[in-house]
């Protein structure tokens, strides 16, 4: 049998999986910010060597003593599009961590903001001032990408099934649904 792979680029891959995850999530997005995301994505697909060598918060702290704007904009833009992706792609692992995904929300937020504050030429401030005050929803839009595309396992659907007997999540009902699983509580004969 003979079969044709078809390749597609890598901008239009990530453009559908963020487009659909933005749906599922209910996450309205502009053209920039769609575009930004694109861009992230395809960036950590081929990340430089040893980007998780240098602790993120030395990049924040430095960049207040930074010479010039071009290096200030360089290191926040550093800490907020790793801590997005990280947050956004890694959350069950650094729930996990000494440090949570709440600390990297919290971040590159801030990173994000005063980077919107960062005069330059050519740098869309109003984008990063965007990415800033919608940082949570964005990493809303990578957890579903992580979970639904990158990560997905029977492991997941136990965990999910798991976590949602302890807290009741109505995101993770409607996940297990979606997989044609009513979410039943033991010793219950009623969804829930």
């Amino acid at each position: 049998m003979n079969e044709v792979l078809t390749r597609r680029p890598l901008t239009d891959f990530f453009r559908d999986l963020i487009r659909t995850a933005a749906r599922e999530q209910q996450v309205e997005l502009s053209e920039s910010t769609e575009h930004y995301l694109v861009r992230l994505m395809e960036h950590f697909a081929h990340p430089e060597q040893n980007w998780q060598g240098r602790p993120l918060t030395l990049d924040f702290l430095e960049s207040f003593q930074a010479a010039d704007s071009a290096q200030r904009a360089g290191k926040l833009r550093r800490v907020g599009d790793t801590s997005l992706f990280l947050s956004g792609m890694f959350m069950e692992y650094l729930e996990q961590q000494l440090v949570s995904a709440d600390f990297y929300i919290a971040l590159g937020r801030s990173a994000y903001a005063h980077l919107a504050s960062v005069p330059a030429p050519g740098r869309p401030r109003s984008l990063f001032a965007e990415m800033s005050e919608r940082f949570p929803e964005l990493v809303r839009v990578l957890t579903d990408i992580s979970f639904e595309q990158v990560f997905r396992s029977d492991r997941q659907t136990v965990r999910t099934y798991s976590r949602w007997l302890h807290t009741g999540s109505q995101r993770d009902a409607r996940w297990l649904m979606r997989r044609g699983l009513v979410p039943i509580r033991p010793g219950s004969d009623l969804p829930h």
